[in-house]
């Protein structure tokens, strides 16, 4: 697989933050928006424009509740030479990719009566299309209150998965509740995803997951250096959580709480990186993570995904675009590109 762009970036504005990464990023940000204009020609009768416009809806609801990120966004796309309209929709493909969608990610907590040496973990397999991974970044920021943060985005999104340097961690999976709506509404989960993690506390995490208004679902995990662990099962009508049993919290992409939720037919991904992990209960470090993330039981709906599925283009397949291990007791990151059993781990302190 491709290495990994890691872009470093510290700025005295979101706005200077977006305009950095959006000139270290470019070349990607324009192979993404490449891809997914090739992507909707094939199976949508949207116009590229009509997309565009959709994204844009949610631009008045940013400026007023989250003009911070708003900015964020503006920068990336003038640093890009891209347009607003552009950075909008890669921000917002979570919405607008929801139907039909395939399943996506792996995720977990492990907290410290579960792991070697009391540490506090969390991650995921991030399952997606293969056309992506070489548009994968690494974002390493400082932002303008002193908050640091770690995490991957498609190139031109804001941050998506992380943590931060205050011990808040925070990863995502698809969820389809019968619920959900294709009109705009409530926040992008890209930006609620990127708003968590600037959060201070766990328990301004759990306020805005919980409060937030959204037209779609999907499913938070997260986690603090703390100790503490939550999964939040969020869907427009409101938020189920799961909380840790034995020290470990794991979720793939159906409601569990309550599955009458559920629109569509998932497989047992969450339960089955569960049974794994719990092999060394006690005693889970990263090494273990790593095996446990890399397994093919229930191919082609595996933890680890590959691409099966031959009547599709090969960048059109599922796999697993990226695999993740946050250690927020160290602060430090380890990134793989592509499905993990593949793959190397890059490290990263915050």
């Amino acid at each position: 697989m491709n290495s990994l762009q890691i872009i470093d970036i510290k700025a005295s504005s979101h706005y200077e933050i977006g305009v950095h990464y959006g000139r270290e990023a470019e070349e990607k940000i324009r192979a993404g928006l490449a891809d997914y204009r090739l992507l909707f020609s094939e199976i949508s009768n949207l116009s590229w424009e009509d997309l565009k416009k959709r994204a844009m809806a949610w631009v008045p609801l940013l400026k007023k509740e989250w003009p911070d990120l708003l900015e964020e966004v503006r920068g990336i796309a003038d640093g890009s030479g891209t347009g607003l309209d552009d950075i909008m929709f890669l921000n917002c493909r979570y919405e607008i990719t929801k139907f039909p969608r395939p399943n996506e990610c792996t995720s977990f907590a492990i907290l410290p009566e579960a792991s070697r040496g009391g540490k506090t973990f969390i991650g995921q397999n991030w399952d997606y299309r293969a056309g992506i991974i070489d548009n994968i970044t690494v974002l390493n920021l400082e932002t303008p209150d002193g908050t640091r943060i770690i995490g991957l985005a498609e190139a031109g999104q804001v941050i998506r998965n992380g943590f931060n340097s205050r011990g808040i961690g925070l990863c995502a999976n698809n969820l389809q509740s019968v619920y959900d709506s294709p009109e705009p509404g409530g926040m992008p989960v890209t930006f609620l995803r990127r708003k968590a993690l600037s959060c201070g506390s766990f328990d301004g995490v759990k306020t805005l997951l919980a409060d937030t208004p959204r037209n779609v679902s999907c499913n938070f995990i997260t986690a603090s250096a703390d100790g503490v662990s939550l999964d939040f099962e969020a869907h427009p009508r409101g938020t189920d959580l799961l909380e840790p049993l034995n020290g470990i919290l794991t979720h793939a992409n159906h409601f569990v709480k309550n599955p009458g939720r559920n629109a569509i037919d998932t497989s047992p991904r969450g339960d089955r990186l569960r049974e794994l992990l719990e092999k060394r209960s006690g005693d889970i470090d990263v090494s273990w993570i790593k095996q446990c993330l890399a397994d093919h039981e229930n191919y082609p709906k595996a933890i680890c995904r590959h691409p099966s599925d031959v009547s599709l283009p090969l960048r059109r397949r599922s796999i697993t675009v990226a695999s993740v291990i946050y250690d927020l007791t160290d602060g430090e990151a380890h990134i793989c590109s592509g499905p993990p059993c593949e793959g190397a781990f890059i490290r990263k302190k915050i």
